[in-house]
């Protein structure tokens, strides 16, 4: 999930809980973010859970055209100027992980998320 400030901050986070006063981020069991509501401007889930051995979740963004991976150990990276059709390839493929090794894998520019 992301929850998005009015100033534009992006705080990455599994879990959302809503407080009296604001949206607390959580991120394996911890708080990693607290945003009141008055400068709240959108929640939204980044990425789909998959039935992969080791990738946990993905995620697309269209305008951005960047694809977000969680894989199982933990680790998210996010990949640049990824295609709509590479995406929904590796969401529809039989086997995420061989896709992704076989498409995407040392062929796209990315950054560890988290």
């Amino acid at each position: 999930m992301k929850a998005t400030t009015t100033e534009g901050e992006r705080i990455e986070c599994d879990e959302v809980e809503e407080g009296d006063r604001g949206l607390f981020c959580y991120h394996g069991g911890r708080v990693v973010g607290y945003v009141p509501y008055e400068t709240l401007d959108s929640v939204a889930e980044t990425r789909t859970p998959v039935a992969s051995s080791s990738i946990r979740s993905v995620g697309y963004d269209a305008d951005e055209r960047a694809l977000e991976i969680e894989f199982q150990s933990g680790g998210i990276y996010r990949y640049a100027d990824v295609s709509q059709e590479t995406y929904e390839g590796l969401v529809s493929a039989s086997s995420q992980g061989s896709y992704f090794h076989e498409n995407l894998r040392g062929e796209y520019d990315y950054r560890r998320v988290r």
